[in-house]
């Protein structure tokens, strides 16, 4: 049970919605175009600070039985708060997603987010599994934007212990001080393990409570003071309480329009953040401020109730666009803009709305009971999202035949190179993952050899052949995998790539002890420069390339080959491959084949692909002029055999998946002649 018989309560106060609206519209701006506002998405520090002050004024004035009818009180009121319209968007955004939007290596974080994020906990995910806020991968995941929300939600893990102690002590009469020094104790311990994340890795001082809990902890600081400050800021002149409302109004805009240069959040999000602070004391003290003012007029005010739903819908419809029609033209951005307003409109008046009213007319019924409902209503609505994860019949994408499309390990066996049953194994190794395919029940002989297989995600693409591999020679295959690590590129050494070194050392060690003499080491790979990645061009696509051998690489490559020919491996390294301008699985479909990413078309003069792989497969033939042990397998005449080379063969299957990964189809076509070339290099 509560009662109102404590401390005034923090009444509304338009002025804040205002400045919910600055925020909001902050986010949105950086999210449609990042030039309009170059550090927008600070936008959310001021989301935190006004949080950790409302939240707080929410609780206040209010008496509670114990902690536990406080626990019921507050988590049920954050229920209802923030869980009907995510629900709403998480389940739209997943069937839109499932419907419209291919699977991609790179984007396959996109579900597991959606999934944590009914829980809070997507922003952990997104720490872990992705390549930052920043990275090209972010703004392709639907769900990359709660990740503010999972900081929220597990901050109110804290928040009710935190202020029912405070409450405690001032119900006991005793100095209530002890409460907000432990807050900012706590506070200034999150500051400073924000600035070791931030040095260590930004993602994960960007998305953990754990370098994020200062921003709401000062605002909740700001609001346990207030009857301290208040009565102090109102005494001050005009000009001074003035002077406060825009040199922190000046904060907020500088520390939004200043390029972020890699020092955020820490130190840089102290600025937004102590701007918002100096703000919301300024309003709650002086309403009459000219900066008051205009952030308590009917615009800001209508766009700050508003706020909540904005944000949870523009990031979706981003997105969506980016996948599909693109977002690049000021037409497009425009009309996402709309979207995106219209949708949380109707979120706001048809969700959000609805559902506080309900509140607070059932305000007498039991919080333990509604907590229990809204508890099971996630649940139900979890369930449902999870169908909609496993429900591919949904897709309408050409992309939905997996087979065609797909190189990976559920692609079914051709029975007629089918002499095994094959059992699939995975396991991690030095930081990257090995997967092996064991054969059993062999009809013919088996291989009395071994294949390791070695690379980034070009190994990868050739799983369904390693696969076919086992079953029909009875081979054992181990493929190993890590992303970003190429082994032989010949264009770049190994050795700068700092990262891979317990990969590399993983793969040399395994060789010495299940390899033997006679076991064939594959080395298939991208060893030229990709004319385009799955999400576009990246930084470089404009600056002159030289694919020329790096002669570092080149002496790289000669120990390792000689190492592996006295152990007495044989050696297998592929050609490179024709290369694309455009990704056909992001263009196959009648919804997105206007994206500018498309443009380039899915075919490319032969000679200007043998042009450029001219240099590396010159060096590969003397390498394998050196080395006995090595041979090249070159699969350009396959993937090309006529001019210009094509992404899609006549029938309009892809043979590519991207601009330079094989697709499903594509393995099909190479698979007799890798085999062969695997074979033939033990004779």
């Amino acid at each position: 049970m509560t009662n109102d018989t404590g401390p005034t309560r923090l009444g509304y106060i338009p002025a804040i919605d205002g400045l919910r609206a600055v925020a909001v519209l902050s986010v949105v701006a950086y999210h449609l175009r990042p030039g309009l506002l170059a550090s927008g998405f600070g936008g959310v520090d001021i989301f935190f600070a006004i949080s950790g002050f409302v939240v707080t004024g929410s609780m206040m004035g209010q008496r509670f039985a114990g902690l536990p009818a406080m626990l019921s009180h507050f988590y049920a009121r954050r229920l209802v708060r923030i869980m009907p319209a995510l629900l709403a968007m998480l389940l739209a955004t997943i069937l839109i997603n499932q419907m419209l939007i291919p699977e991609a290596w790179l984007s396959r974080a996109v579900p597991q987010t959606a999934r944590f994020a009914f829980f809070g906990l997507s922003n952990i995910v997104l720490a872990t599994d992705t390549d930052g806020y920043f990275g090209v991968q972010a703004g392709f995941n639907p769900f990359t934007h709660t990740w503010s929300l999972g900081v929220e939600e597990q901050f109110y893990l804290f928040f009710p212990f935190l202020l029912f102690w405070h409450q405690k002590l001032d119900s006991a009469k005793l100095d209530t001080a002890r409460a907000v020094w432990l807050i900012g104790w706590v506070s200034a311990v999150s500051f400073a393990l924000c600035g070791v994340l931030t040095w260590i890795d930004q993602k994960y001082a960007f998305y953990l409570i754990v370098g994020r809990f200062w921003e709401l902890g000062l605002g909740m600081i700001l609001c346990l003071t207030l009857p301290r400050w208040r009565p102090v800021l109102a005494a001050w002149p005009g000009t001074m309480r003035t002077a406060l409302a825009i040199a922190s109004a000046v904060c907020v805009a500088a520390a939004l329009a200043v390029p972020e240069q890699g020092g955020f959040p820490f130190p840089l999000a102290i600025v937004p953040v102590l701007g918002t602070i100096g703000l919301i004391a300024s309003v709650v003290s002086a309403p009459a401020t000219p900066v008051a003012r205009v952030l308590a007029s009917a615009g800001p005010v209508a766009i700050g109730r508003l706020s909540y739903s904005l944000y949870l819908w523009h990031w979706p419809v981003f997105t969506l666009f980016r996948w599909t029609i693109g977002l690049e033209t000021g037409v497009y951005q425009l009309t996402a803009l709309a979207l995106a307003f219209a949708l949380a409109t109707l979120s706001y008046f048809l969700i959000e709305r609805p559902f506080r009213r309900r509140t607070k007319t059932s305000a007498r019924r039991s919080k333990r009971v509604f907590a229990r409902m809204a508890v099971g209503t996630i649940a139900c609505a979890s369930l449902g999202f999870v169908m909609l994860v496993e429900a591919q019949a949904l897709s309408i994408s050409v992309t939905r035949d997996h087979a065609l499309w797909y190189a990976d390990g559920d692609r079914p066996l051709d029975p007629a190179f089918t002499h095994c049953t094959v059992t699939a194994a995975w396991s991690a190794r030095g930081g990257g993952n090995v997967d092996s395919w064991t054969p059993g029940s062999c009809t013919t002989p088996p291989a009395s050899f071994r294949v390791f297989a070695i690379g980034d995600s070009h190994n990868t693409a050739y799983t369904p052949d390693y696969r076919q591999l086992a079953a029909e020679l009875g081979v054992p295959v181990r493929s190993y995998f890590r992303p970003g690590c190429p082994f032989l590129r010949l264009i770049q050494p190994m050795d700068e790539r700092r990262h891979c070194a317990d990969y590399y050392r993983a793969f040399f060690d395994d060789l010495r002890s299940q390899g033997r003499p006679g076991d064939v080491v594959f080395l298939p790979g991208l060893r030229l420069t990709r004319l385009i990645n799955q999400f576009g061009h990246d930084a470089t696509h404009d600056t002159p390339v030289d694919d020329a051998p790096s002669p570092v690489a080149v002496a790289e490559a000669r120990a390792t080959l000689a190492r592996l020919e006295a152990a007495g491996f044989r050696v297998v390294i592929e050609a490179p491959k024709p290369l694309f301008p455009a990704p056909p699985f992001r263009c196959a479909d009648w919804y997105d084949r206007a994206n500018p990413i498309c443009a380039d078309g899915f075919s490319i003069p032969r000679a200007k692909v043998l042009a450029l792989r001219q240099g590396v497969f010159n060096e590969m033939t003397d390498l394998a002029r050196r080395y006995p042990a090595l041979s090249v397998w070159d699969p350009f005449p396959i993937l090309c055999p006529g001019d210009p080379c094509r992404a899609f063969d006549t029938a309009g299957r892809p043979i590519m998946f991207d601009g330079d990964h094989l697709s499903g189809h594509g393995n099909d076509l190479v698979y007799p002649a890798m085999r062969d070339a695997i074979v033939g290099a033990r004779r």
